[in-house]
């Protein structure tokens, strides 16, 4: 069920967004929520995030929220707009600013953009997350780069690129997003692009 304290009313295709995410994450599976710019992937994302804090069956950890530096200070307006209960920390500033923040605040949410969290990196490794959420996730299209390396380093229980362009050039690219998210799922470039070929 959506949470009562959620402060939006979700559409039909963003309900079904949510509740596929909650399934996904029911099973420890990782995944992509990709669509259209403006179609509301944020607050899926949100809504999600809101459900497992709300679970009474569980005591659900930090969650880390990664996106492009131009939509940090977006995504804490979305989460004060349509989750205003939950508490969210937005690791910026000077380092020692963001060594601080991860080291001091136990939020429900920590939301860095895919920059920092590559310079902070060592910071992050003794931290476990409950969800990794990666808001457009084709910053890490290629494997080779170092944020794509920073991000598979995090570890969390459940992991979700959220993306408006899951495949733009290559399968390649793809198989990068899923390695991130579900690890191991293809055991490499070259399997992963006979399987999606034939999907």
């Amino acid at each position: 069920m959506v949470p009562e304290t959620l402060h939006a009313r979700l559409r039909d295709y963003q309900h079904f967004g949510f509740q596929w995410l909650k399934t996904l994450a029911h099973y420890r599976l990782g995944g992509i929520l990709a669509d259209d710019m403006g179609l509301g992937k944020t607050l899926q994302a949100i809504t999600y995030l809101l459900s497992e804090k709300a679970d009474e069956t569980r005591k659900a950890k930090t969650s880390l929220i990664v996106v492009p530096a131009s939509l940090v200070y977006n995504w804490k307006s979305e989460f004060e707009k349509y989750a205003p209960d939950l508490d969210v920390a937005v690791v910026y500033g000077t380092p020692e600013e963001r060594g601080e923040c991860l080291r001091d605040r136990t939020p429900d949410v920590f939301i860095t953009s895919y920059p920092l969290l590559r310079h902070d990196l060592e910071l992050y490794e003794s931290m476990e997350f409950d969800s990794l959420i990666l808001d457009e996730a084709q910053a890490i299209k290629n494997h080779l780069t170092k944020t794509a390396s920073a991000v598979k380093t995090i570890k969390a229980g459940k992991r979700f690129a959220l993306s408006g362009t899951p495949i733009e050039n290559s399968l390649d690219e793809l198989w990068s997003i899923f390695e991130a998210v579900l690890p191991g799922f293809f055991q490499n470039q070259r399997s992963s692009r006979i399987y999606l070929s034939l999907k």
